[in-house]
């Protein structure tokens, strides 16, 4: 049961605590009363560090679950500790946080927490496209999305969100969302429209991409690299060889992780060339790409036979 006295405790800031943090695992109702008021007395750098030793310790336990406690920090007044904790709820696919993340997306004051809250919604579209939602849910997310997209007013950081959140959608209309945003003036709706192309798994996107990894802004590179490696296909894989030897590191981890996606003979040689590189970066993503490379090759690697 947490005490007083034990939320007293982690509330110090000289106390290392980070052992006894998991018993703050799976509160129960009557525990989350008890902390909600503490918590909102606290500095808004203490709640803060708080949540980040709650996310170092899940790296390393994938069996404690604080979304309790990130439960009430969706609520904080501070908008850097509401977008902590969304990013902190990434693998939380409860009804709950659906409902939260579509009041988020629609009436939060700040732009970047609505901009958060949008893009986490794509993994329930991504749900309800494989019936694991019930629709009614997945007409209020892609409602909700839908309104944000069309609505000129809103900043352009969130409409971009909402768009990169609909992507996977198998609705007739997506490609044409797509289609107004890439032509769009606006920069971030051609970034998110260029992240979609991918998200959206249509290869009639694929000539657009190609030319966009040409392009002198390195943003939009970066973007239709990742799009290339999401549709895997291989008439990308000369461009994206070429863009593993970008000055931009972004770009160039982008263009090797994509490699690994797509697969096939040169893009394992080419990845494998990079794990020689001096950049550690470069290393890591090679190694990483190679891993899924070779998973995609054997997905039973690795398991008992």
């Amino acid at each position: 049961m947490l005490t007083d006295e034990f939320i007293d405790q982690v509330f110090d800031p000289v106390a290392t605590l980070n052992l006894k943090l998991i018993s703050l695992s799976d509160l129960a109702d009557e525990e989350v009363e008890r902390w909600h008021p503490r918590w909102s007395l606290q500095p808004a750098d203490l709640r803060g560090s708080i949540i980040d030793r709650l996310e170092t310790l899940t790296e390393d336990n994938t069996e404690i679950n604080f979304d309790a406690i990130y439960r009430v920090a969706l609520g904080d007044p501070e908008p850097e500790l509401r977008i902590k904790a969304i990013d902190a709820l990434w693998e939380c696919n409860e009804r709950w946080l659906l409902n939260t993340l579509v009041d988020l997306t629609e009436d939060d004051l700040e732009p970047e927490v609505r901009a958060t809250a949008a893009g986490h919604l794509e993994r329930f579209v991504l749900l309800g496209l494989q019936e694991e939602l019930r629709p009614s849910l997945l007409e209020k997310v892609e409602s909700t999305l839908r309104r944000i997209l069309a609505n000129d007013r809103e900043d352009s950081p969130v409409r971009r969100r909402a768009l990169e959140a609909l992507s996977p959608g198998d609705d007739d209309d997506v490609n044409d969302l797509i289609r107004d945003a890439y032509h769009s003036r606006d920069h971030d709706l051609r970034l998110g429209a260029i992240y979609a192309m991918g998200q959206h798994y249509d290869t009639q996107w694929l000539p657009a991409l190609l030319a966009e990894l040409k392009n002198p802004d390195p943003e939009i590179r970066y973007e239709a690299a990742r799009a290339c490696g999401a549709l895997e296909d291989e008439r990308a894989l000369p461009a994206l060889i070429e863009l593993t030897k970008s000055m931009d590191s972004d770009v160039q981890e982008a263009a090797i992780t994509s490699l690994g996606q797509i697969g096939g003979r040169e893009a394992k040689r080419v990845l494998t060339e990079c794990l020689t590189s001096p950049t550690p970066r470069v290393k890591e993503a090679a190694q990483a790409a190679l891993e899924e490379l070779a998973f995609g090759e054997d997905p039973l690697r690795g398991m008992p036979r």
